[in-house]
């Protein structure tokens, strides 16, 4: 019988184009997925990659192996989710990823309501842009994703996977506590136009949509600072390094000397969401932690 671990490891390789790609998105060692890839070689007494250049690509019977055991994975993950159905106590493990923000606004509530309403259920949390985590729960590397997009920066979410808005957030601009604006009731991108920048880095969707803010004005920011942590950004802003904007959710308390400002024209507002393999849809422990994230957060 084919090794399903195996079978995982070739359809990562295939996603992520590298068995480095691969590794990281399942949480295993390279090597590990090259073992596990060799062991699909030995069974089926036939290459499963061959390398082009740097890179590996699938072979054709590759491809063939990767597209029907996506099919079985799944339909064997609902017969599995059918087996333990009416389990009366909530067992085994889960994978949760999120971003950091959310991490300590939404993920760390909810770790605390499951140590008491699910005493049995290990859990376990990786950080991960919203983007990666879309591909984490599709193939099969989380089960469950908190994520977010902004309004006009859709987050491209498959067929395969369900989606349900838990909350919205809003983002402020902070600016050092003796800035020209730091008394104003709000500031539009216009009235930023001179300063430096902190930002998270680029590619990630809060800094794409920092630099849109400002596109939709024709102008584009100054940013001379990146860094993933908004804990980070606050410093540099308290320090009058640069400004920042920063998200409200898991927002930790601020320096006196850093002053909070609304902004207007457009609001920066991001909608947070869970989201799932529609596959899972019969798995208690899932539901269950969709249920207390619904409680947690009822909209």
């Amino acid at each position: 019988m084919i090794d399903l671990g195996a079978l995982r490891a070739l359809i990562a390789v295939r996603d992520h184009g590298s068995i480095v790609g691969a590794a990281a998105a399942l949480d295993f060692t390279p090597s590990a997925v090259s073992q596990q890839i060799k062991k699909l070689e030995r069974q089926s007494r036939s290459p499963m990659l061959e390398r082009v250049g740097r890179s590996v690509i699938l072979t054709e019977r590759g491809r063939l192996l990767a597209e029907r055991g996506r099919t079985l994975l799944s339909d064997l993950e609902q017969v599995e989710n059918i087996a333990i159905g009416g389990a009366e106590e909530l067992r085994g493990s889960i994978r949760l990823a999120s971003f950091s923000s959310a991490s300590r606004g939404v993920v760390a509530p909810l770790l605390g309501r499951l140590r008491t309403s699910a005493p049995d259920l290990e859990v376990t949390v990786v950080e991960s842009d919203p983007r990666e985590s879309v591909t984490l729960v599709e193939r099969g590397g989380a089960d469950l994703a908190i994520v977010h997009d902004w309004s006009t920066i859709p987050l491209d979410v498959p067929a395969s996977l369900e989606r349900h808005q838990l909350l919205l957030d809003v983002a402020d601009v902070l600016v050092p506590w003796d800035h020209p604006l730091s008394l104003r009731e709000s500031v539009s991108p216009l009235d930023l136009l001179a300063e430096r920048w902190v930002a998270t880095p680029a590619g990630t969707i809060c800094h794409e949509w920092l630099v849109q803010m400002f596109a939709m004005h024709g102008e584009r920011p100054d940013i001379r600072y990146f860094d993933g942590s908004y804990s980070t950004h606050a410093v540099m802003v308290e320090h009058g390094a640069a400004v920042a904007l920063v998200p409200r959710l898991g927002r930790e308390p601020l320096s006196p000397r850093v002053r909070v400002i609304p902004v207007v024209d457009p609001t920066p507002q991001r909608r947070v969401s869970s989201l799932w393999r529609a596959a899972s849809a019969g798995n208690p422990a899932r539901q269950h932690v969709q249920r207390q994230l619904e409680e947690l957060f009822p909209g």
